[in-house]
């Protein structure tokens, strides 16, 4: 009895040891210096100081400004995508006083007073034809091809062929009903800066 003990207590000791000598924080947004591409990802050493290791994932940082500005609002951090959007159509069409907000590199994250949110997004190197799998509904936005998939994202294609480099993208869950709607017509909007 006390040898299992013994074993039980050695084992509980090992996977400690083992669990402690594996876990690393890792500190950072997770989103790529302007120029770095996917050569490196911030991460950090186990001492907690950042560190760069590579990566293999692939980047699509669209042809947006990843720069911040000060937008007429009180100076939210915007990105470019932010930028083509007309803020009073945003408004209109959310129903309130909206805050837009840079999301990653390539996105802007619209957020409404009214509890109303959704991302959009601009992409240079995606195709729709890629996100034509599982379950969607083709659509036309501004007379260019589209999906709406089952899991609240609408993308469009930025020209008038699905198979093209050039993508837009709505994820719209936090707008409820009729949320695809109100996402078609913001991708429309991008469209008139981002269509090719």
């Amino acid at each position: 009895m006390v040898a299992r003990r013994v074993m039980a207590f050695i084992a509980a000791l090992f996977a400690a040891a083992l669990v402690a000598g594996c876990a690393k924080t890792v500190v950072g947004q997770g989103v790529y210096a302007e120029g770095q591409g996917p050569t490196s990802a911030p991460t950090s050493s186990d001492d907690g100081s950042p560190t760069d290791t590579p990566t293999d994932e692939p980047s699509d940082t669209g042809s947006t400004d990843s720069s911040s500005s000060d937008s007429s609002d009180g100076g939210d951090d915007t990105s470019a995508v932010c930028s083509a959007l007309d803020k009073n159509e945003v408004e209109r069409l959310l129903g309130s006083s909206v805050t837009l907000k840079q999301s990653q590199s390539t996105g802007c994250q619209i957020t409404a007073s009214n509890g109303k949110s959704l991302i959009v997004a601009v992409f240079d190197f995606l195709t729709l034809s890629e996100y034509k799998k599982g379950q969607y509904s083709d659509l036309k936005v501004g007379g260019h091809p589209a999906i709406r998939t089952d899991s609240n994202i609408i993308y469009v294609a930025r020209s008038a062929d699905p198979a093209a480099e050039g993508l837009l993208a709505a994820y719209y869950s936090g707008l409820g009903s009729g949320g695809d709607n109100i996402a078609a017509a913001l991708l429309g909007e991008l469209l008139k800066k981002y269509a090719k």
